[in-house]
């Protein structure tokens, strides 16, 4: 009963509004030349030029959708909630202690900037967009599946990707083509090898992941609610894949490309049949001569290219490579995809939503702002971290959670509360309790059990379920790693200090925020009312905030 009550007055808690977003003499520069286009709805992506600071453009144009459709945007969030969100979204975990004092204690107004800068050179941040990464292209799997693709140096891979800076279109390049040529990129051919020989399931991922497009529907018609995306397309893109096979080297997994083969038909739901040509969306087209219908194939060397060494031989005419060179090279959606996708992790929903739905049937909330980020973004390079920063930097990003107005969210005038993935709740969990025994929490077996209890990754909502709750509220694993036997942070609680002292520390270390009047009211009544069981109290506390929405929740 105590820690349910706990929780009720935990779940409706309303978030503090605090400091306000501040420009340097650049900054305010570049956004006083923004203000001065006064671009309408219809003209911002060609009135704004390529170059600009991102963030006062993104600021700019929610600005003016808050105008022109009457929303009030929400006030700015304060310097702990602003740490909270920015470690949660950048190194997958809430910030410690330490770390809130030190950025507390800088009195440099550009502080959240340099903020975000350090985060996102840290390894933490390496580490945890390789997770994230790997949850959206690869998906939720068993031990064995995530030992073996760590052997083959996926993860690895996704690491190093990251903390390179490596540009997006190199990544997808290498993810595609499958051929690694050197040791340091050798985990890239899991991405292919991963489905299995299942060329349709490759298909079906490489639009999803690469282009954010679904066209799973078009496998037996035209889709039906979005006309630019057609049966040719579904079958067209199983083509450039549908002459590979995974094989296994002593460089470990690798795709072979066969010479031969992959002419086929496909039959629409009226029983006419056409040929499955090379070609995608935007009607990107590769020309391959077809063998005549009597015509039967021959696999010679001559056909390939000599390779020296234990790698699949090459064909002179690749279907992955002309995909790679002549389909992906300079595709319009492959920016686009990438910057939806990032401004969904950050701001809780893409400028089209879902963030795998680029298609004429979900139009953006802000097709000029989608158009204009995904320019600059090919034009820096496909620069994923600029990227990043630009969307963190703006005020947009730092706005406050609370809306009591119902606004729609598509107007992006709250911050959407963003629930957190597996791995940032598990490393969460621990980086506030400060196990005794680390390691003993931290294995293989309990990371890929939570994660498969927590699978949500970018979806298009998220809905808790009862093994969630049964883990939070009834389980062996939480009740005692929340204990004063295993928890450094619970323990140093125990020290003789003022109750209401002790309860400032668990607010902000568990939820990165001072308790309001009524919550510290109410939990000092409840410590000192249990004198004899102050640790237990605390440790009641501890939980109730744990398990609590707002713990759960990036917002």
């Amino acid at each position: 009963m105590v820690r349910s009550a706990i929780l009720s007055v935990l779940l409706s808690v309303l978030f503090a509004a605090g400091n306000h977003w501040i420009l340097d003499a650049q900054e305010a520069a570049n956004s006083a030349a923004l203000s001065a286009k006064s671009p309408t709805s219809t003209d911002f992506g060609a009135t704004i030029p390529i170059g600009l600071n991102a963030s006062h453009v993104i600021d700019l144009a929610l600005e003016h959708s808050y105008r022109v459709n009457s929303v009030e945007a929400a006030k700015s969030i304060d310097d702990l909630a602003f740490a909270r969100r920015i470690y949660l979204d950048l190194v997958g975990r809430v910030p410690r202690t330490s770390e809130l004092d030190e950025f507390l204690s800088l009195a440099n107004s550009s502080k959240r900037s340099v903020l975000v800068d350090r985060l996102l050179a840290s390894d933490e941040h390496a580490v945890h967009m390789a997770e994230v990464y790997d949850a959206i292209l690869i998906g939720r799997t068993n031990v064995d599946q995530v030992n073996k693709r760590t052997e083959a140096g996926w993860l690895a891979y996704l690491r190093d990707a990251v903390r390179q800076n490596r540009p997006w279109n190199q990544i997808t390049r290498e993810i595609v083509l499958a051929r690694p040529t050197s040791p340091e990129i050798r985990g890239a051919a899991w991405y292919l090898y991963a489905r299995k020989d299942k060329h349709q399931d490759i298909a079906e991922a490489v639009s999803k992941d690469v282009f954010g497009v679904r066209i799973d529907c078009a496998q037996c018609h035209d889709h039906p609610l979005a006309d630019e995306i057609k049966q040719k397309h579904y079958w067209g893109l199983v083509a450039f894949f549908n002459r590979s096979k995974n094989v296994d080297t002593p460089q470990g997994p690798r795709i072979s490309e066969s010479a031969i083969g992959g002419f086929s038909d496909f039959a629409n739901l009226e029983g006419s049949s056409s040929p499955n040509e090379l070609r995608f969306l935007e009607d990107r087209y590769v020309e391959e001569a077809r063998p005549g219908k009597d015509v039967k194939e021959e696999d010679k060397d001559e056909l390939y290219v000599s390779v020296n060494g234990t790698d699949p031989r090459v064909p002179k005419f690749s279907r992955r490579e002309q995909f790679v060179e002549k389909v992906l090279a300079d595709h319009p959606l492959l920016g686009k995809a990438m910057v939806n996708r990032i401004w969904g992790w950050m701001m809780g929903r893409g400028l089209v939503h879902p963030v795998d739905s680029l298609d004429s049937f979900h139009p953006a909330s802000h097709p000029e702002l989608l158009d204009w980020l995904s320019r600059d973004f090919v034009a820096s390079g496909y620069d994923v971290r600029r990227l990043i920063k630009a969307i963190a930097s703006s005020h947009s990003y730092q706005l406050d959670s609370a809306n009591t107005k119902n606004v729609d969210p598509k107007w992006f005038a709250t911050a959407l509360p963003k629930p957190l993935t597996a791995e940032m709740l598990q490393r969460s969990i621990l980086t506030v309790l400060e196990p005794i025994e680390t390691s003993r929490w931290n294995t293989i077996e309990k990371r890929v059990a939570f994660a498969n209890l927590f699978p949500d990754v970018l979806t298009e909502e998220s809905i808790a379920n009862v093994a969630q709750g049964l883990l939070l509220s009834n389980s062996e694993t939480i009740t005692e790693l929340v204990s004063m036997k295993q928890s450094r942070f619970l323990q140093s609680l125990a020290a003789p200090m003022e109750t209401a002292t002790a309860i400032e520390r668990l607010f902000v270390g568990i939820l990165g925020r001072k308790p309001d009047s009524d919550e510290l009211a109410y939990c000092k009544q409840y410590i000192d009312g249990r004198i004899d069981q102050r640790e237990r109290a605390i440790e009641g506390l501890a939980w109730a905030m744990i398990t609590s929405a707002e713990f759960r929740f990036n917002h």
